[in-house]
């Protein structure tokens, strides 16, 4: 609730103060002049940069890579070109900062870690979707515990003992 406040209010109105600021020094034509004109040359960069990280993501995947890094990179680039859309010097200053690279490195493990912690992937079934992502998932932290205790996780998410700890030479049972 508060990024909203953050977001629709103040936001606002620091913009317009720092706009009307810049104006009172170089003058209102000038002032919107420099407004269009950083919010141009950040397009480009965000095209150029949008570009480089969507070959690098290409690349990885063809090379048999998970690309996080450059997949945080491209969500940066995406909100950098949001900011890029609101008009004002202090938008501007955001998303220009975000097209750099070493800002971008150096922004990039708080931003994995914050899609870490938010990954739901959802598998749709019959009765709605089952979470096998994300905790108490078949693949989330209640299946690494699993995994240490030696069991094996079916696509349920339930933990299965193996084959070579079973107590009798009769396969599992399997639940319809």
């Amino acid at each position: 609730m508060i990024w909203l406040f953050l977001a629709f209010i103040v936001l606002p109105v620091l913009e317009i103060y720092l706009i009307t600021q810049v104006a009172g020094q170089v003058g209102w034509p000038l002032a919107i002049i420099l407004v269009i004109g950083i919010s141009a040359a950040g397009a480009w960069l965000v095209r150029r940069e949008g570009l480089g990280v969507i070959n690098r993501v290409r690349d990885r995947f063809r090379s048999g890579q998970m690309p996080t890094n450059d997949l945080a990179d491209g969500a940066m680039i995406f909100f950098a070109s949001a900011l890029m859309l609101t008009p004002g010097f202090l938008t501007d200053a955001l998303g220009l900062a975000l097209l750099i690279p070493p800002i971008r490195a150096v922004i990039r493990p708080p931003v994995i870690a914050f899609f870490r912690r938010r990954v739901d992937l959802r598998v749709a079934d019959a009765t709605g979707g089952a979470t096998i992502f994300g905790p108490g998932g078949a693949f989330g932290a209640g299946a690494a515990r699993r995994a240490r205790r030696g069991d094996v996780v079916d696509v349920d998410g339930d933990a299965v003992p193996r084959p070579d700890q079973q107590s009798s030479g009769s396969p599992p049972e399997l639940d319809d």
